[in-house]
């Protein structure tokens, strides 16, 4: 009887390669908790007990790092919209519409943009004969932001239902750039408060440290008993909870 190949591919792929970037955000973040465990229980102890929320920390970090990419997205997709507004008005198809937009993309980002390849991906995608909307779909799966998606859906529509192509969809990219706008602005409105939470959220920590350097006797009654122990784990949470509460306060969608 034959044994079965081992689907080494398969067992290869569940190995997550680890970017150097993420390399760096695990070390920075180690050394933080290994940091903020000696401050607060003034023990490698409490330094090595901390060690694994630095995974917490890691997490953060690379959602925070996508939310900024997916912020650039949006930008760069705005312009995007706007490109081919301008090109439907000035009578290309919707076709010819998408690859000058491209072109319009690369003068604006000159250094290169998130979504290039994304955009090239496409214009070779309609030289080989794919249909723009079917194109553009795959592209809103690899890219799954709620305006991708919802302009593949309105191109979609637009061709089945036939009518002025042009018109509906500047009305339909007029719709989708106000609220990218409006997002935007409200963005801009929250920047100075989300600035003020990560102020008031490391000030016990740098109040920690400043009484540890300047007068270390001032805490020595919080070090190596149970009592401290206990109550700078609660002040330790607290920090914590209070972090994730004003994070959640700050958070709007549109």
């Amino acid at each position: 009887m034959l044994k079965k190949p081992k689907q080494w591919g398969k067992n290869l792929q569940l190995h997550k390669r680890f970017t150097g970037r993420e390399i760096g955000v695990w070390i920075i973040s180690l050394c933080m908790v290994g940091g903020i465990g000696y401050l607060f229980y003034d023990s490698w102890i409490g330094s090595v007990c901390l060690i694994p929320f630095a995974y917490f920390i890691v997490h953060w970090y690379m959602q925070w790092w996508e939310g900024k990419q997916e912020q650039k997205k949006r930008r760069e997709f705005k312009e995007l919209l706007y490109a081919l507004s301008a090109n439907l008005r000035a009578g290309y198809s919707m076709e010819n519409a998408w690859i000058v937009a491209g072109d319009d993309l690369q003068t604006i980002y000159s250094e290169g943009y998130l979504l290039q390849p994304e955009m090239e991906r496409v214009k070779n995608q309609l030289h080989l004969k794919i249909s723009l909307e079917q194109a553009v779909q795959e592209f809103a799966r690899r890219n799954p932001l709620e305006e991708i998606e919802s302009f593949a859906e309105l191109l979609s529509t637009a061709k089945r239902s036939g009518g002025n192509l042009v018109h509906m969809m500047d009305k339909a990219i007029g719709i989708l750039t106000e609220k990218m706008e409006v997002e935007q602005e409200i963005q801009t409105m929250l920047s100075g408060k989300k600035l003020e939470q990560r102020i008031m959220c490391g000030m016990p920590i740098f109040m920690l440290l400043y009484l540890r350097i300047t007068n270390p006797l001032y805490l020595s009654g919080l070090y190596h008993n149970w009592v401290g122990v206990l109550v700078m784990t609660a002040c330790l949470v607290a920090t914590c909870i209070a972090a994730c509460w004003g994070a959640r306060l700050i958070r709007i969608e549109v």
